[in-house]
């Protein structure tokens, strides 16, 4: 019996970059797409993912306000956060507290992502430090 694929929640108000995450990751994970932070929470709801890649700067429930409100029920999960901008100090914030295991600045290439999931789960798992964006 093959082994169940991961999942993936993708969340970011910009179709586009949705498209993206799923072109990219989807050999590997079964992506669930989200376009907020709300109906993020609902499927979080209703089923387990093992990644959570989520856009910053989204209106009504940012990205980080996201993690902080999950943060305790899904210790499991990793977790990626996408920025337009370089809020450094925000996003170390949330490190420190282990809301999110690494962040990508956008523009994103695949193997940035690519390089940036590898990362996170690591991060999770306790392998790796915290590092930020590899690909700057």
């Amino acid at each position: 019996m093959p082994a169940a694929r991961l999942r993936l929640l993708a969340v970011d108000d910009e179709p586009d970059i949705l498209d993206f995450l799923e072109r990219v990751t989807r050999n590997r994970f079964a992506v669930t797409r989200c376009g907020n932070g709300e109906d993020a929470l609902t499927a979080l709801d209703h089923e387990p993912f093992d990644l959570l890649i989520t856009d910053h700067k989204m209106p009504r429930l940012t990205g980080l306000e996201l993690l902080e409100r999950i943060e305790d029920r899904f210790p499991a999960m990793a977790r990626i956060l996408l920025s337009g901008y370089t809020d450094v100090p925000e996003v170390e914030r949330a490190a420190a507290v282990g809301r999110v295991h690494h962040y990508v600045v956008k523009p994103v290439d695949s193997r940035a992502l690519l390089a940036g999931i590898d990362r996170a789960f690591r991060v999770r798992a306790g392998e790796a430090p915290f590092a930020g964006d590899p690909s700057r």
